[in-house]
This record gives C-alpha cells, structure tokens and sequence, in this order.
C-alpha cells in the first residue's frame, strides 16, 4: 500500500510539473506553472489573466468592462503586455515603446492551492508606481520569490496610464479615471476568484509605491473600492500629494491640448470620436509635450474629482484635502 500511495503521488507531482497546474476561476480554466522561491520552496504562478475586455476602438477612454468567458484552457504561463508606455529613463532621448494597448492583465502566484480543510491565505494586490506614465506588474520589476517565502498570495496588476488612461475633460463624456477603474475591476475579480488560488478574499491588502501608493489612498476614499480590501500599505506617494489630483480645470485645458495637436474638435463628444480613431503611440509621444511645473514636471496626467451626480461608475467624487 505504502508503494501504492507512493507511485500515484510521484506520478501526480510529474503531471504537475510537465502539464501546469490547472485551476477552474469563473471565466474559465488556466494553465499556470511552477517556480522556486528565493529560498527553494515551490510556488505557482498564474500570469497574464486577463481582467477586462482590451480597451481598445470604442472601449478607449471608457471604464473597463469585465471580461467575459473563455473556451478551453488558457495558458497563463508567460507575462503579459505591459500598457503603452516609454522607457521611464530614456524618456526625452528614445522613441522606441513598450507595450500594448491591450494591457488589463494580472498575475496570481501562490506556494499553495486550495485544499479541503486548509485555511486559505492572505492575499497582497500590487498596484505599481510610475507617475501614472509608466511601469507595469511584471516579474522584471516586481518578482513574487521573496514573498513566495511566506504564506501569502501576492497579485500584481496592469492598468492604463498616461492619456489612455488619465485623460480628461472634466464631464460625464470624457470623466478620466480610467486607469484606477482598471485597478476597481481588477480588486472585483480577486474578490471573486481569489480563493480558487488559495487565497483569502477577505483578508486582501492593497499596497503600492509611488503613484501605486497614492493609487492605493484614492482606493481608500473611492466609493467604488468599498469593500474590495482589508488593509492598506502606501509607500513613496499618497492621495495627498501635489501630483496625485489634478486641480480642477487643469485636466480639461490639457485635454483640449491634445485635441488641439492631434487636429480633433475641442468639444468632449467630437473629441472623443476622433481620438478613439488615433493609433495608441500618438497619445504616448505626446505626453512629453505636457512636461511643466504647474503642478508636477513629470506627473501630468493623473486622477480627476469627477461629476458624481447620480453616477454609481464615478472614482471620486471630492479632493482628498
């Protein structure tokens, strides 16, 4: 019997390792795979699941809409597109981007998946920093192999930034806040799927540094982030920072700038059409043409109070101060 019972498992550890592990969310089935962690232990890793329809043609410049099922398995044993961006440090020298504009993916790692009568874990969301112009979730910035030491299921997260993610003419036409509505989206589906990992969906932390941080202090005002985490960790930035809201108007004079350079109509329902029309590299090459001192040289498009007037989609709804 003990040869028995010794065989099956050697032969189920072999499936594990060659196949992938295999876990049923709601959209559908993933295919993930296993790495070390810093200090040996085995983890899984799920990366590139998407969370949302690609915002892309006419969901550019809209609150993301939750992706909808799959056939068969997904394979989510490689990184995904980071969002469209520049290389942070040769920003003013390069014109050479990154990314895609099809870009709402996370990643899920965890050293245990779920078993009968085993609690689950707590769970940790990272929002990653960059000025709401740059950065991503991946594995090159923020690897999961310190963490996976522990006994936590870490989540790492794409959203938009820069105009396609921040753009704003302050109305219910072009309201802004579209790359922190990534992040809501993204928090609603480890609520619902968290647990198929391991993890706990009612101990999640949310934490993030830079503009993740202060990404993460707008989470704790916005009525849409209400009961999708526990905890929060905010590391090198805060909603009350300079850059972390734009002041009113300041958002609208920008994007009528950008319609200005692009030859689009100034007025918000024009605008719109038009500039869903652009390829996403313009907005990219553009931002650097909103580099100035009026509130932050680097930080030029970011979060906006929105029109919260019998809204239940609006991000925030009054200035953090």
């Amino acid at each position: 019997m003990r040869h028995t019972v010794l065989v099956v498992f050697t032969l189920l550890f072999e499936y594990v390792i060659c196949t992938g592990p295999l876990i049923n969310v709601h959209e559908g089935q993933l295919k993930g795979k296993q790495f070390l962690s810093r200090n040996g232990r085995n983890f899984f890793a799920f990366q590139g699941i998407p969370y949302a329809k690609p915002p892309v043609g006419q969901l550019r410049f809209k609150a993301p809409e939750p992706i909808g099922p799959w056939k068969g398995v997904l394979n989510a044993t490689s990184e995904p597109s980071m969002c469209i961006q520049k290389n942070l440090f040769l920003y003013q020298t390069s014109n050479v981007l990154l990314g895609s504009e099809d870009c709402l993916y996370l990643n899920v790692y965890t050293p245990k998946l779920p078993k009968i009568g085993v609690k689950n874990l707590p769970v940790m969301v990272w929002i990653p920093g960059g000025g709401f112009s740059s950065g991503h979730g991946g594995m090159r910035l923020y690897g999961p192999k310190y963490l996976m030491d522990k006994d936590v299921v870490l989540v790492t997260i794409n959203y938009r930034i820069g105009i396609l993610g921040f753009l704003s003419t302050e109305d219910d036409i072009l309201p802004g806040n579209y790359g922190l509505k990534d992040q809501v989206l993204a928090l609603r589906w480890v609520q619902d799927n968290i647990s198929k990992f391991g993890g706990d969906n009612k101990k999640v932390t949310l934490f993030g540094e830079s503009a993740g941080g202060a990404s993460v202090g707008l989470h704790l005002l916005s009525p849409l982030s209400k009961g999708l985490f526990h905890k929060a960790i905010l590391q090198s930035g805060s909603p009350f920072c300079s850059w972390a809201v734009l002041p009113p108007g300041l958002a609208e004079r920008r994007a009528k700038a950008v319609a200005t350079i692009t030859g689009c109509p100034p007025n918000s329902e024009d605008m719109i059409d038009c500039l869903r029309l652009l390829p996403a590299d313009t907005f990219v090459q553009l931002h650097r043409n909103f580099f100035e001192w009026e509130v932050h040289p680097s930080v030029t498009f970011s979060a906006v109070v929105e029109k919260c007037k019998d809204k239940k989609d609006s991000f925030l709804c009054n200035y953090p101060l």
